[in-house]
């Protein structure tokens, strides 16, 4: 088989001599930046993760034959005889900029927006950087190139690539047509007789229906329109089950994917905007003819569609509707979409729609860098712009805004609601749409009665306060409803719907249906539900049986968290603890069975309930094993082995139980091995468990079994919201010293090594903080801020932590009670030691404060971006233990932890301890030494002198 690389140096079809037109496509883009010159708009950043060191001089051979082989990649644009026209220039190198840089991305962000002279070109530019991660930034203009062509320019940049790194001449085959002489052609198909009859067809077949489309949320639009606005991109994922359920339907249905999510995001404009019929663009990749398959450049079109989401359709009518309207439609993609606007005389549409599945190089060829992503430029191009791209496991959906029509927070939660819908509409296809009418409509909130013009009730004043209480800071006062009050002209959605309804199954005992509430959203409305008599009470339910349940905020992320099969180790909580000689294992068998069947949380049996869109809970009936294994015969390395499998297997959340033990007896005693998974158990329940197995091996009845407390909702939007104000603008990665690469997904086996501070240094260290008002925790994140800081250039940080929402009236039970906060370490000022101890402190009253955010609601906000390959918003996590461990416990190895690094501070009431744990992924053990080191010479300085400014060296 001859190479792909070769120089066939034969004649080919180019661009032709001369300069030649525009196409219909390129013509539209050239008028905006006419408007507005240098706008970045449609500058199109490609970002390269690269494996290994980039090699500069092959990356530069590799892109000028690139630009060799694409004569579009080196076209000028300029105006001859009143007409934009492209004229191709010689090929020449392309030049490469350098930077040495620790964080590419954020060097590349800066990079983004830089103009483009379109007149003088180049129409690209590259940018190698060089850091811990190599990367390479490609900035290309769009009026050259779209995302179809991204698939040809890898595949020719990594061909070339590769022979210029191995010594081969960097040749690449001639193309046999150029886009000059596409646009030719098109430019010709624009002007002709037979579009202006296609432009006549298609406005008649969208009339009636009004341009435009306003959502829930917008802001008002200024006075006309603007070439250039600013805008930001909220992400998300659809997970590889969700992705697969869209092509499963598709097929099923002898439809595309592309219908089924755009149908989604129909229903989703429908029910923000409270419209039945509205025009909403899809983005075509226009290349209907094999010749231009191959070609870089811009090809793609605007092509707006008749939207209709009737009342009493179910999702496979609404799909069949868009799959009429879509193949109706790209009959006419070939039409120009400013020719269209232009002869309607209007903006058509406002929101726009891309499934960018455009092909990616072929798998012989060595690509040597990550899946590219396209960075944001600050802009958009429409008022929203949904994309998704399908990727490796799953797919990522973006959400291009326009900001000054919809803030942040709007776009992120129609991103969330999308991603809601689709799975929903999945899930039942044939429900009636109605049922997703609680989503809020675009009109500004109103009252329907003015303040006090009609009073209410009793239970109609109930209700009202329930409406209040559920729409939280959403201003609503129980003095300004009336009895036809709308709880979604208030402001209100799904989610408060469903968080005010609970609220009253818990203060009265009366679940009240989600769909009869729906049917009369008011105050009204709902008084008459409160008022219906009672059924009758149900016997009383055990706490450890019963029907399914809502899982906690926490169960719910660690369910989610289990889908991903490298991360599970982390969440299994295991203890050996080590019994001496002589224990009879046999009785010990017995007493930990009894100990662990005493405990319902550990028959739990999670799944997803698709219709509520939550995981649910139940207690089912397998007790967890409890087994002996005899191992007297064993040597070290094998019983190591055993204990190790035994601590870190996994369980099945869909099954249960979740919890085992085994009495492993060996020539130095017996290893008790108790294992459950941290969805049922957090670390005080673990100790609970030991405690109460040793209690009952001596004769001590086990106490009653106690159900968990309901967790507290009440303020958990208010505080999320806080976390998200208070947080926004701290980064949300740590620069760690790391010895390797992240790999592309988290791994979980962590080395660890500690260090004791001695009595003496100790008490010197707790009369310091204690004089600074600050709790072993405080001290911990202030010394860790500091050694992290002496090891880098960043001065900021967020370090999770750790909050127990266990009750006094918990104390017995087993269970997840335990929810992850973030605190902010700030040095960016070079404060003191005392200045840095009182802002840590305000930091952490701070976050004890709003300990009710959801931790997956301030990642999504604070770090959208986050890949597979670490955790979200940062990769520390502190702790502290100060409670003796119950029994003699033998040390986990290995060990398997959540975070990249993991601080603990162990405070025994004389000494104080750290105990670092870093994966050995990423960190060497001496590499983990030298920042503890770190941070024992931190708490060193802090004792002997708190005035000093800890990093004024530096």
């Amino acid at each position: 088989m001859s190479s792909p690389i070769a120089s066939p140096d034969r004649p080919h079809s180019g661009s032709g001599p001369g300069a030649a037109p525009l196409s219909a496509a390129q013509r539209r883009l050239w008028l905006v930046d006419q408007a507005a010159p240098g706008a970045a708009t449609y500058n199109v950043p490609v970002f390269l993760r690269w494996h290994g060191r980039v090699d500069v001089p092959a990356l530069r051979a590799a892109l000028t034959e690139v630009v060799r082989r694409h004569e579009v990649l080196r076209t000028r644009y300029l105006l001859r005889d009143g007409d934009p026209v492209q004229q191709v220039v010689p090929a020449a190198p392309v030049d490469v900029e350098v930077v040495a840089t620790e964080d590419a991305r954020e060097s590349a962000s800066h990079r983004v927006a830089l103009p483009f002279d379109l007149a003088a070109g180049p129409v690209l530019r590259a940018t190698v950087f060089h850091g811990a991660e190599d990367a390479v930034l490609l900035v290309l203009h769009h009026i050259a190139f779209d995302g179809w062509s991204l698939g040809r320019l890898g595949a020719d940049l990594a061909l070339a690539y590769d022979a210029a790194v191995h010594g081969r001449p960097v040749r690449l085959p001639l193309l046999g047509e150029q886009y000059a002489g596409f646009a030719r052609r098109d430019a010709a198909e624009a002007g002709s007789a037979e579009t202006a009859d296609r432009i006549g067809r298609r406005l008649a077949e969208l009339a009636g229906v009004p341009a435009g489309l306003t959502l829930a949320g917008a802001l008002p639009r200024g006075p006309g329109r603007r070439v250039v606005r600013d805008g930001a991109e909220q992400a998300a994922v659809l997970s590889e089950p969700l992705w697969q359920s869209v092509a499963d339907y598709a097929r099923a249905h002898r439809s595309t994917p592309f219908v089924v999510l755009f149908a989604a995001f129909q229903l989703l404009l429908r029910l923000r905007s409270a419209r039945t019929e509205f025009l909403a663009a899809a983005i075509t990749a226009n290349r209907s003819s094999v010749e231009v398959e191959d070609l870089v450049g811009f090809f793609v079109n605007t092509v707006p569609l008749r939207c209709s989401v009737p009342d009493g359709a179910d999702f496979t009518e609404l799909c069949h509707r868009v799959r009429g309207e879509a193949y109706r439609a790209l009959t006419h993609q070939r039409i120009p979409f400013d020719r269209l606007t232009a002869a309607a005389r209007t903006e058509l549409v406002d929101v726009a729609f891309a499934l960018q599945n455009f092909p990616r190089p072929p798998a012989d060829v060595p690509v040597r860098w990550d899946q590219p992503e396209i960075l944001p430029t600050g802009t958009a191009k429409f008022d929203l712009l949904l994309t998704v791209e399908p990727r490796g496991d799953g797919a990522r959906v973006t959400l291009e805004h326009d900001t000054g029509r919809y803030p942040a927070d709007v776009a992120a939660a129609l991103l969330e609601s999308y991603v809601d819908i689709l799975a929903l509409v999945l899930a039942d296809p044939a429900a009636d749409l109605s049922r997703f009418a609680a989503e809020p409509a675009a009109e500004e909130p109103v009252r329907a009665e003015e303040p006090g013009t009609t009073a209410l009730s009793g239970t109609q004043h109930r209700a009202a306060e329930l409406f209040v209480a559920a729409l939280g800071e959403l201003g609503a006062e129980v003095g300004e409803l009336g009895p036809r009050a709308d709880f979604f002209a208030l402001g209100g959605h799904s989610l408060l719907v469903v968080r005010m309804l609970r609220r009253i199954e818990d203060e009265t005992g009366v679940a009240l249906s989600a769909r009869r509430f729906l049917a009369d959203p008011t105050v009204a409305g709902l008084a008459a539900l409160l008022a219906e008599p009672a059924p009758a009470a149900a016997a009383p339910v055990p706490a450890d049986s019963g029907p399914e349940r809502p899982a906690t905020a926490a169960q719910q992320r660690f369910w989610s968290l289990d889908r991903l099969p490298w991360l599970r180790q982390a969440y299994v909580v295991p203890a050996v603890v080590e019994l001496p000689a002589g224990t009879d294992p046999d009785r010990l068998r017995d007493v930990t069975a009894a100990v662990l069947a005493h405990h319902g949380a550990f028959r739990s049996v999670f799944r997803l309930d698709r219709k509520r869109r939550r995981v649910v809970v139940r207690t089912g009936d397998a007790e967890p094993p409890v087994t002996v294994t005899d191992a007297r015969a064993w040597d070290a390395d094998r019983l190591a082995a055993h204990l190790a499998e035994a601590c870190w297997a996994g369980f099945d959340l869909a099954a249960g139980p979740l919890a085992r033990a085994e009495a492993v007896c060996h020539r130095d005693g017996v290893s008790l091995v108790v294992v459950a998974h941290h969805i049922v158990c957090d670390g005080p329940s673990m100790d609970l468990v030991l405690r109460q197995i040793d209690a009952l091996g001596r004769g001590e009845p086990l106490a009653p079994a106690v159900s968990p407390s309901p967790a507290e909702e009440d303020g958990a939007d208010r505080d999320t919201e806080a976390v998200i104000a208070r947080l926004t603008g701290a980064p949300v990665d740590v620069a760690l010293p790391h010895d390797r690469p992240r790999p592309p997904e988290q791994s979980t086996e962590a080395l660890v090594v500690r260090a004791s501070l001695g009595p003496e240094r100790a008490a010197a260290l707790r009369a310091t903080a204690t004089a600074a008002g600050c709790t072993p925790f405080m001290l911990g994140a202030a010394l860790l801020g500091v050694a992290l800081a002496r090891a880098s250039a960043q001065r900021d940080f967020l370090f999770a932590f750790p909050w127990s929402t266990r009750s006094a009236r918990d104390a017995g039970t087993v269970g997840m009670f335990v929810d992850t906060l973030l605190l902010r370490v700030d040095l960016r000022d070079d404060p003191s030691w005392t200045a840095l101890l009182g802002r840590v402190r305000a930091a952490s009253q701070a976050a004890f404060g709003t300990s009710l955010a959801r931790f997956d609601a301030v990642a999504a906000a604070l770090d959208p971006g986050r890949d597979t390959s670490r955790p979200p918003v940062t990769p520390v996590y502190l702790t502290v233990r100060d409670t003796p461990p119950p029994g003699r416990l033998r040390p986990l190895k290995p060990l398997h932890i959540k975070y990249e690094l993991e601080l603990t501070v162990v405070d025994d009431g004389e000494e104080l301890a750290f105990e670092l744990a870093g994966l050995t992924a990423l960190f060497d053990r001496g590499t983990a030494e030298t920042l503890l080191a770190a941070i024992v010479t931190a708490a060193e300085d802090l004792s002997t002198g708190p005035s000093a400014r800890p990093l004024e060296e530096m």
